[in-house]
């Protein structure tokens, strides 16, 4: 394929979410061969995309705070995880670790959060869709840039009160 078809074919899948099916009949190739275009672009963007999301310091996000945030001072990361569908693997074991029982599906799942002013700070690596929020938490590296006294904002049933106890307890 000529790279002016792969380009147009990412951004189509990115934009469009059309199928791979779907972009192969289009552009008159397998579906493997779409499959390979997309695996090796996705892989160049998020290497050339993964310095776009940067750890602010506590003074950055204290300074640029909004008001209706201003209570909650030390909020330093507001946490939640995303869940998508993906295709049923053949894989029986791929089948488990992907299924979801949330969403009665084959997930992946990501860690994202956002600064108080809305700014990406943090993603973490995929995960299928039988990891809990917690696990997820705890193997994504997060906890390591979380400073003594920091506040992290999710949602009731994001249970990781623990997990951010060591942190709390440093700043006694």
């Amino acid at each position: 394929m000529r790279l002016i078809d792969e380009y147009l074919m990412v951004v189509m899948r990115l934009q469009l979410g059309i199928l791979e099916q779907d972009l192969a009949e289009r552009f008159r190739v397998s579906v493997s061969t779409v499959s390979r275009v997309l695996i090796k672009w996705y892989n160049l963007l998020a290497a050339h995309l993964k310095d776009l999301i940067v750890w602010p310091s506590k003074e950055l996000i204290v300074a640029n705070m909004p008001q209706c945030l201003k209570k909650i001072p030390n909020t330093r990361i507001i946490l939640d995880c995303t869940e998508f569908f993906i295709a049923t693997t053949s894989s029986l074991v791929n089948q488990s670790i992907t299924y979801s029982s949330y969403k009665s599906h084959n997930t992946f799942k990501l860690l994202a959060g956002i600064s108080p002013t809305g700014a990406v700070t943090f993603l973490s690596r995929l995960w299928g869709g039988n990891a809990s929020d917690k696990h997820i938490v705890k193997e994504s590296g997060l906890l390591n840039l979380l400073e003594a006294g920091d506040s992290v904002m999710a949602d009731k049933g994001f249970t990781i009160e623990d997990l951010l106890d060591p942190i709390r307890e440093s700043n006694r």
